[in-house]
């Protein structure tokens, strides 16, 4: 096959039309089966026209997302060009050897810059190990949580005249996560049909620990210490419990069923009007003014989630895109991400609904007016903060998944749900001592029971002399 592969300074100063190959060579891009999906496909067909390239989508129900592409890379499969992957995934696969590495090719080759992006969110889904500057993937959708709400029943006078009776001070959209419970309970009317809130507190997936990490770092908690990978006294503290103890109240404004609720769940709740308030990701509120699926499309506002004692948090989700190690057209593949993260397809992806990285766009005058939500979106990016990208990843997510719920549900009491997490985390976290991680105490422990051994065999030499 010839190269399709163009140096820097031609794809910056020529249109991006490769030389024809001996055979036609097709991407396939896997990614969770979702609109912004979708949209990347649709788009590709530019791609496509202007190279010759054809791109394929495997598209994957989200609770099947992971274990897919845990499958492909475990076989070595090259079914699979490029990945549209969570942050969390970058530990596992790059100390896996699945993705390739970027950085010198974004340095010297591509024509992506850098400095465009947002530097939190584009190291959270590209760099590794964290601080190294050494790049897998670049964004691809910048995704974080907000709130959305009715604006009809927020602005009506009679309701904000019984709120302010009710709870002392004026109704308006939440500023902290106790006004949020406050607005929940006032709006909680099953008898008519009407609920406070709908969030995600279900098991599959990640679905229950982000939606609940926010409220954990509002509160002053945290999962662990990256540094040391301490996890007891953190998870578990005073402040993580408190947290817990206030997230899991939350369902009793809920729905029924909540405690299985994920992303479409919480949207039709909104779309049918049976919410006053839903907290979900972004790449999701195009479903709220969607005016084929919501009844309230034209009824609703977006915010920033709240903030707590101790600050305002947004869960970071979204993803970035890499290419596999396994691909037979690795040069293909980056010149797609070459394409794909262009000025040009990034306004077409921004105007599709899709969250862009790149600052000069997110920052542009005509950004907000996009969609009814933009504005809300730009003004959460300070407040994104991620978890973890180790490569234990889903087995600390297998637990907090676990428990979490249990505690939402009343299964476990909130301090037994993350004392479990905190036994649990610290015994998979500590089977990484060898890779530069470990309790303090741990290590101190492990130092002073091999220093008595080795006192002991002096002691026993010289003895035996």
């Amino acid at each position: 096959m010839h190269s399709r592969w163009r140096p820097r300074s031609a794809r910056r100063c020529s249109p991006r039309r490769l030389a024809l190959s001996e055979e036609e060579i097709t991407l396939t891009v896997c990614w969770a089966s979702w609109p912004p999906a979708e949209l990347l496909k649709n788009l590709s067909r530019d791609f496509t026209a202007e190279t010759g390239i054809e791109v394929k989508g495997l598209f994957v129900p989200w609770g099947h997302f992971l274990d897919k592409v845990t499958t492909e890379m475990a076989a070595r499969s090259d079914a699979i060009d490029l990945v549209v992957l969570d942050s969390q995934w970058l530990g596992w696969m790059v100390e896996g050897g699945h993705l390739v590495e970027l950085t010198d090719w974004l340095e010297n080759e591509s024509s992506i810059d850098l400095t465009d992006y947002y530097e939190a969110t584009l190291k959270a889904y590209g760099e590794f190990p964290p601080g190294s500057g050494r790049f897998y993937a670049v964004t691809c959708e910048q995704d974080l949580e907000g709130l959305v709400y009715r604006k009809d029943l927020f602005e009506d006078a009679a309701e904000k005249a019984a709120f302010e009776a009710e709870y002392g001070y004026p109704l308006a959209v939440p500023e902290t996560w106790t006004q949020l419970r406050d607005i929940a309970e006032f709006f909680h009317r099953p008898d008519d049909g009407l609920y406070g809130l709908a969030t995600k507190w279900s098991r599959e997936y990640d679905v229950v620990t982000w939606d609940f990490a926010q409220v954990l770092w509002a509160y002053g908690g945290r999962f662990w210490d990256p540094d040391t990978r301490q996890v007891q006294g953190l998870i578990n503290s005073p402040e993580s419990v408190e947290a817990l103890t206030y997230y899991a109240d939350l369902i009793n404004f809920a729905p029924p069923g909540a405690a299985n609720f994920s992303f479409d769940e919480v949207n039709v709740e909104m779309q049918q009007g049976r919410v006053a308030m839903a907290i979900n990701w972004f790449a999701f509120f195009p479903g709220f003014i969607d005016r084929d699926a919501s009844t309230t499309w034209d009824k609703v506002g977006f915010s920033a989630v709240p903030a707590g004692p101790k600050g305002r948090f947004a869960s970071l989700g979204g993803q970035g895109i890499g290419v596999t190690a396994y691909s037979k057209n690795r040069e293909a593949a980056l010149e797609f991400i070459d394409w794909f993260q262009s000025k040009e397809t990034q306004w077409k992806w921004a105007k599709g609904g899709g969250l862009t990285g790149l600052k000069s766009i997110v920052n542009a005058p005509e950004f907000p007016g996009l969609f009814a939500y933009n504005t809300a979106f730009r003004d959460s990016l300070p407040f994104a903060r991620d978890i973890w990208n180790v490569p234990e990843y889903a087995k600390l997510l297998d637990v907090t998944q676990e428990n979490l719920n249990a505690a939402v549900t009343g299964k476990l009491t909130p301090k037994e749900a993350l004392d479990t997490i905190a036994a649990k985390h610290e015994a998979i976290l500590g089977g990484a001592l060898d890779e530069g991680g470990g309790s303090p105490i741990v290590l101190i422990v492990l130092i002073a029971a091999g220093v008595i051994v080795l006192l002991f065999i002096v002691l026993g030499r010289r003895a035996a002399a």
